[in-house]
């Protein structure tokens, strides 16, 4: 079971005496077991209730907690940005990015995923990207442990793509991964190239996508609440 509460992002910011009037209305969703679980793994009520608060240029909160305590537990906090969608005669391009907070595999994945439907007789191709990610910071480049680039067809005119990059700052030292997220300006990645062409005709094929189309943002609260997690995570 999980609940589900609709915050004003607004009312946050008004004790901050700053503009609410654009400010976003937050969903946040949170598991009926997922603040016992994450207390057995040491982490503070008052973190836990932060982590699960909506920030103002999050569009939705989900504290999710499954599986009991055997190995296929999960325990994790998702921050989802707004989603962008972008309509061409060739295709329609749905991106959804999220920042997820593993708390029990302590680390931090930076996943962005594409829905790409097309219209008939009309084909999307991708070229699979080669580079690794990482955090720049300025002054240096934060250590991403692996990118997951995956790519697949569900219907004949339904395609998906995922990629996500994992800070697992468990591998790290503590202090050189609290830098990277405190130094945080954004996530650079070679995303892959993906585009549309039409079966039956030899033309240029559309671009839908190429390089990092999204490099995720950060708030200074939420850059808080991801080293609050790591600083509690090695107690």
């Amino acid at each position: 079971m999980s609940r589900t509460i609709k915050w004003s992002a607004g009312l946050i910011l008004a004790a901050l005496n700053l503009n609410v009037n654009a400010a976003p209305e937050s969903e946040v969703v949170i598991s009926d077991s997922f603040t016992a679980a994450a207390l057995k793994h040491g982490f503070k009520p008052e973190l836990l209730n932060r982590l699960c608060e909506p920030l103002p240029d999050i569009v939705s909160v989900t504290c999710h907690h499954s599986g009991e305590d055997g190995p296929f537990e999960n325990l994790i906090v998702q921050y989802r940005y707004n989603s962008r969608v972008t309509e061409h005669e060739m295709y329609k391009h749905t991106e959804l990015n999220d920042i997820r907070i593993d708390l029990k595999h302590k680390q931090i994945d930076f996943c962005s995923g594409h829905q790409i439907t097309t219209p008939d007789r009309i084909s999307v191709n991708r070229i699979e990207g080669t580079s690794h990610s990482y955090i720049e910071t300025g002054a240096m480049k934060g250590s991403v442990n692996r990118t997951d680039r995956r790519f697949q067809q569900q219907r004949d005119t339904e395609y998906e793509l995922t990629h996500t990059s994992e800070f697992a700052y468990k591998y790290q030292d503590l202090k050189q991964a609290i830098d990277a997220i405190k130094h945080y300006q954004k996530m650079v990645s070679d995303n892959d190239y993906v585009v549309a062409y039409k079966e039956d005709q030899v033309i240029e094929p559309v671009e839908i996508m190429q390089g990092a189309s999204f490099t995720f943002p950060m708030s200074e609260p939420l850059k808080q609440r991801l080293i609050d997690v790591m600083q509690q995570s090695e107690k």
